[in-house]
């Protein structure tokens, strides 16, 4: 199986991420938006992440996702976006089997 370099780099952030949170990554990605995915909206969102993890600790509240999960999966969609669509899509059809 050939892959492009343009596909290689999402291949290479499948490998960083592993695939359970480069999938969620591409669930985020999808579901916010590549344009709303600039730089200064990432590390608001690392901020916002940070502060409520802190507070529910301090509440004694336990999430089942942590923010350092929640934070990975931000940085996966905010890297993913650097990539066009199509690329993405071409890499979904032909690399992340999805289950019916």
């Amino acid at each position: 199986m050939i892959i492009t370099d343009k596909l290689k780099k999402i291949r290479d952030i499948e490998n960083k991420y592993g695939l359970v949170l480069f999938r969620m990554g591409l669930s985020h990605l999808v579901d916010v938006g590549i344009r709303h995915l600039t730089d200064e909206n990432v590390e608001e969102g690392i901020r916002q992440i940070i502060a409520k993890g802190e507070a529910d600790e301090a509440k004694g509240m336990v999430s089942v996702m942590t923010p350092e999960i929640q934070c990975k999966i931000l940085r996966c969609a905010a890297e993913l976006s650097k990539s066009s669509i199509v690329e993405l899509f071409a890499y979904i059809k032909k690399y992340v089997h999805i289950s019916n």
